[in-house]
Order: structure tokens, then sequence, then C-alpha cells
């Protein structure tokens, strides 16, 4: 009896690699959709460690660094505020969340709290980063 050596196959099985490719394709995915609208104005949410995160249903109202306010992807000045205010009354939500950005004026987020005060938005509130 003579011994034989196997005969190695010499093909590339591509299945554990296109796996692999899949799974990164995913994993990217996911985690440049979870950024959110905070990332499509470019604003950075100052830090906290008190306060807690609700689920409810409210109306994002962005203000970057440069004082431009944002709603639904529209960009808005302080003389169009009241067009703003008139958009978000055809919603019929009047719980408001301000982004503002850590480099964005004081005076600024007060103009906002003040306008959206003054006609009768009451559910007013900031989005805070929570601390690690």
């Amino acid at each position: 009896m003579s011994y034989q050596p196997k005969k190695k196959s010499s093909t590339l099985n591509l299945a554990p690699m296109i796996d692999i490719v899949f799974l990164l394709l995913i994993f990217f995915l996911v985690s440049s959709t979870l950024q959110g609208e905070e990332a499509l104005y470019n604003i950075t949410v100052p830090d906290s460690s008190i306060g807690k995160t609700k689920n409810v249903e409210m109306v994002n109202i962005f203000l970057d660094q440069n004082n431009k306010i944002y709603y639904n992807q529209k960009e808005y000045s302080r003389q169009d505020i009241d067009n703003l205010i008139t958009d978000l009354n055809a919603e019929k939500n009047n719980k408001i969340k301000i982004y503002a950005d850590k480099e964005s004026n004081f005076e600024a987020v007060v103009f906002l709290i003040e306008k959206f005060k003054n006609k009768n938005f009451q559910n007013i509130s900031f989005a805070l980063r929570e601390e690690n």
C-alpha cells in the first residue's frame, strides 16, 4: 500500500470574508444614524452630570454656534421667529426642546425662551449630553 497525499484545493473560500464585510457595513450604518439631528446642524450640546432623559414627543429647535435658529431643516433669523412660532402652532405641540450649542450666546437662548413664553409655550427644556 503506497501512501498518496491529499490534493489541496486551490480555491479560496470567500464566505467568511463576505460575512465580515457585511457586519462592518451594518455597524457603520447604524453608528452613523445614531448621531441624529445634532450632527446635521453641527451642534455640540453641553455635558451634564444631573438630569434624566425622558422619551416624550417634543419639538426640537436648534441654535448653532453662530446663533442661527433651525427647525425642520429650515433656517430662521430673529426677524423670522414669528414664522417659526406659527409653524409650531400648526403642529399643536407646545413642548419645546432647545438644542443650543456650547458656543452660542446666552442672549440668543434667552431671546428664544422669551419668544416661546410670550406665545404660551409652557413646556420648554434644554438638551444636555449625559457624562459617562
